[in-house]
């Protein structure tokens, strides 16, 4: 096997788990819209971005081993990271309820 035809072949392998992992994406979108409770769907959003940047950095990776280069593939990536990590500290300042209705805190000051 020669040099060119084993890069694509691992670039085929890296675009196999970025759908693989894009499956389970979809999958997880499942349990946003369903809940049951609003800790379960921000659980399930945060896998999301995690997922997301998952299956950018193995597209961007599959794409460098087919010869192509999409500049900037990387930092969107990185961005998706910052605004996963940004939703899940909204939500813990925002707060989530509990069945008693005690200690709830919706980020006002009122």
């Amino acid at each position: 096997m020669t040099a060119p035809e084993m890069h694509s072949m691992t670039a085929l392998l890296y675009f196999g788990a970025a759908v693989v992992v894009l499956v389970t994406l979809l999958l997880s979108l499942v349990r946003v819209l369903r809940g049951p409770t609003p800790v379960e769907r921000i659980l399930a959003a945060q896998l999301m971005g995690a997922t997301g940047v998952g299956v950018l950095l193995l597209a961007e990776t599959g794409l460098r081993r087919a010869g192509y280069v999409i500049p900037g593939l990387m930092d969107v990536a990185l961005v998706f990271a910052v605004l996963a990590a940004v939703t899940g500290i909204a939500f813990v300042y925002r707060g989530w309820e509990n069945p008693s209705g005690e200690g709830v805190n919706h980020g006002s000051d009122a």
